[in-house]
């Protein structure tokens, strides 16, 4: 155990008004470098409601910290060697995240950092945690091997599921049932799968054919139903039981995130790029909340098929690792990754508008503002 750097930054935020919705848009950090909310699948905001914990490379390197919404003051939260940092998730008083070998509990209070899972010579993804906050699972990899990791919340045991089974990542806990598990798989295999946590029970939820390139699905709210972007055709969903597919809208999503409550969705948008963009789940219609104005890089994203997927373009991998070092996606940091805050009030994202990436939050208008889906 380690207690954190508790250096606390200059004041950063800035506030302002979307110029095409009128919404109330807040700044969160100003520094050079790259700054970003956790991962839009995880939570990036504290119990409180009242800051925000985000990534950043300000002090040399990648570490945790925490900004207030109203107050702007920037705290570190940790100081540390190897940080995933896309893999943190806030969860009641506790931050959840992974480094080189470890994945992590710190209190958000005491800042108290203790390690739960210790495998050293692998890697971990984004961390999900059960609803009854038992239960962690994380992508756990050691050279070309991929599984999941399953443990206990107070580090008393862990337990490697289906290694080597699929190219797997993303994996979501049920919101209701602490058993049950998502996850994602690359093409050639369907895109959405689900399974125990004691790894039985693995099946696909719907094959999606070749030409179908599903991306970024997660849940809708606490039901059996998920959401899932048919890759420049709109959004659908899914049911979790049957695998019924339909289609939700045409609209151009890309990151999805729901409400905790299931009654909104809010996603960035791409090829066109509208801005983040509400959508109510009963009817599909939607709203432009605020424009992003990222920059959203990564080559794969201005095609029809995935780098893998039968029919894409001969040789357009191999040109595109050429080019850019890139197989599978762009730099992270300058897509919006929008996602609410656990009250619904609010809306994080990333932009690099001002020329590196920054820490925004954009206030969610109530029902019956124009603004509302």
């Amino acid at each position: 155990m380690a207690s954190a750097d508790q250096t606390r930054w200059p004041f950063e935020r800035e506030e302002s008004r979307d110029e095409q919705t009128g919404a109330r848009v807040i700044r969160l950090t100003g520094a050079p470098g790259i700054n970003h909310p956790l991962y839009y699948l995880t939570n990036s905001f504290t119990a409180d409601g009242r800051s925000l914990v985000f990534a950043s490379d300000r002090a040399g390197k990648m570490d945790l910290y925490r900004v207030g919404l109203n107050d702007g003051a920037i705290q570190r939260l940790t100081d540390v060697h190897g940080l995933q940092p896309f893999s943190g998730n806030v969860v009641g008083d506790d931050v959840y995240f992974s480094t080189t070998g470890q994945i992590h509990r710190l209190g958000a209070q005491d800042l108290v950092d203790r390690v739960l899972v210790d495998r050293p010579g692998c890697d971990f993804g984004e961390i999900t945690v059960s609803g009854d906050g038992q239960w962690l699972a994380s992508l756990i990899t050691r050279g070309q091997a991929a599984g999941l990791l399953v443990a206990r919340t107070d580090g008393t045991a862990a337990r490697v599921i289906l290694e080597g089974a699929h190219a797997l990542y993303h994996p979501q806990f049920h919101p209701c049932d602490p058993t049950r598990l998502i996850y994602s798989a690359d093409p050639p295999d369907p895109r959405i799968w689900t399974a125990r946590t004691d790894g039985s029970g693995d099946h696909c939820v719907y094959r999606n054919r070749p030409d179908e390139w599903f991306v970024h699905e997660t849940f809708l709210g606490r039901d059996d139903r998920l959401i899932v972007v048919h890759w420049h055709l709109g959004l659908c969903t899914v049911d979790l039981r049957d695998g019924t597919l339909e289609l939700l809208t045409g609209l151009s999503a890309w990151h999805i995130a729901s409400s905790r409550d299931g009654t909104l969705i809010v996603c960035d948008t791409h090829l066109p790029d509208v801005g983040l963009c509400l959508i109510d789940p009963s009817s599909g219609a939607h709203a432009v909340l605020c424009q992003s104005r990222a920059s959203s890089q990564g080559w794969q994203w201005h095609q029809p098929l995935p780098l893998t997927a039968a029919g894409a373009a001969p040789g357009w991998a191999t040109m595109v690792e050429q080019a850019s070092g890139e197989t599978a996606y762009g730099p992270q940091h300058t897509h919006p990754h929008p996602s609410f805050s656990p009250d619904g009030r609010w809306v994080s994202f990333t932009s690099d508008r001002s020329g590196s990436p920054q820490v925004y939050v954009v206030e969610v208008p109530r029902m019956g503002d124009d603004r509302a889906a």
